[in-house]
């Protein structure tokens, strides 16, 4: 014999109650915007991390695609919030309690569950992969887990709505509460994200000159028809990642062989050596192979690809640049201590890192100072003698001693 109440009430609003259903919707409108708020500040702040080696610089598609997620799993999580409300507002009608008590329960695991694994996740990321020296963005969510950051705030609304299908009819509230929770993800999207330009800024304006030097390089590379993808350039803004240390060892191998080293690969080398990039993360010890540690051209092989070109060229200005800039490097003076903080951190950086290599390496100043005595006094290179800064050989203390370069077998 069938009871009284085995039919299920429609979803309505006087059902729910006028009060409670107003009020609920506003509790998860403040919830979403609450929570969305709060994931873009925590990324930011997890990113506030990664500036301790290579910091997480996200492109603007990225940035918008995970304010896109963070937006769509607050309003899912919001209407949760919305839902529990509903089912425990003061307009009873709902006949059987067991019900009632299971579907808040649901709901409300659903959404402290989801919320507690990816505040977990997220903050997992940043303190163990992302902050680890050398991280190279292995592991790209975007990339080969977008399919995820679509499908968990689909799975919390369907949830959520099961357990609301358990009491009431629903009807044509489902796709009506789906359009709702769309529109109110994209206002949130477009008026709550937070700004991530503040750390962005804070990281060009302490590597200003790095930054600027790639910019104005890339420009000048665009009058020899040279063009560079953008990917490229994030590999030389950063300094211990995998892919910038590849890319320095390849540049450098690229003069070992004695083909013509092509126009792009001048520049990129040339950028390389002014912004102080590595090309290992280790070093040598062996006394007899030490100068394996200078993570660029040798002195040697660039003299070899000189002697290849015509005055004139492009090519032989772009190699007495980078010949011009390993001697920068290594005739940088000490800072004085005594005006120690009107130096750039780029000058202090750069006096570290010559003192780096000389510890590290044998020959390397000897060598190079053959090579630029030996172009100085050829007039045949006059026009380019201006580009070659005055460098005198010094054993630092027996840190470097001098090796003889045979010119003859290297014009061979």
């Amino acid at each position: 014999m069938l009871q009284k109440g085995f039919l299920k009430p429609e979803l309505s609003v006087s059902n729910i109650g006028k009060w409670s259903f107003w009020l609920g919707i506003s509790l998860g409108l403040y919830v979403s915007l609450v929570l969305n708020l709060l994931f873009g500040f925590s990324r930011e702040s997890f990113r506030v991390i990664t500036f301790l080696n290579d910091p997480l610089i996200l492109t603007p598609e990225e940035f918008q695609a995970y304010d896109l997620f963070f937006a769509l799993f607050s309003t899912s999580l919001g209407f949760g919030v919305t839902i529990i409300y509903w089912l425990i507002g003061r307009k009873n009608i709902i006949r059987k309690k067991y019900l009632k008590i299971f579907s808040i329960s649901n709901t409300a695991f659903i959404c402290i569950a989801a919320f507690a694994i990816v505040a977990r996740f997220g903050s997992k990321l940043a303190i163990v992969p992302y902050g680890l020296r050398g991280y190279d963005n292995e592991l790209n969510l975007l990339q080969d887990h977008k399919l995820l950051l679509i499908l968990i705030p689909i799975y919390i609304f369907l949830a959520n709505w099961m357990s609301i299908r358990l009491i009431f009819k629903t009807q044509s509230w489902i796709i009506l509460s789906f359009l709702v929770c769309l529109i109110i993800s994209l206002i949130l999207f477009q008026t709550t994200s937070v700004d991530k330009e503040i750390l962005n800024n804070a990281y060009y304006r302490k590597y200003a000159e790095r930054f600027d030097f790639i910019d104005k390089e890339f420009e000048k590379a665009t009058k020899y028809e040279v063009y560079f993808p953008d990917s490229i350039k994030q590999i030389l803004q950063k300094m211990d990642a995998a892919r910038t240390l590849d890319l320095v060892l390849g540049l450098k191998k690229y003069f070992e062989s004695n083909a013509m080293v092509p126009k792009d690969i001048l520049i990129l080398e040339k950028i390389s050596v002014h912004n102080l990039n590595k090309h290992m993360s280790y070093w040598i010890g062996n006394k007899k192979e030490r100068d394996k540690n200078w993570p660029y051209a040798m002195p040697e092989d660039i003299y070899r690809q000189i002697i290849m070109h015509h005055v004139g060229e492009i090519e032989m200005q772009l190699l007495f640049e980078i010949l011009y800039e390993q001697i920068s490097l290594l005739v940088t003076e000490k800072p004085d201590y005594n005006k120690f903080s009107s130096y750039s951190r780029y000058q202090k950086e750069k006096w570290y890192y010559k003192d780096h290599l000389i510890n590290r390496t044998t020959n390397i100043l000897s060598r190079l100072v053959q090579v630029a005595e030996k172009l100085r006094t050829d007039n045949k290179y006059v026009k380019y003698h201006s580009l070659i800064p005055e460098i005198e050989f010094d054993d630092y203390d027996g840190q470097q001693t001098f090796h003889e370069l045979d010119f003859k077998q290297l014009e061979l």
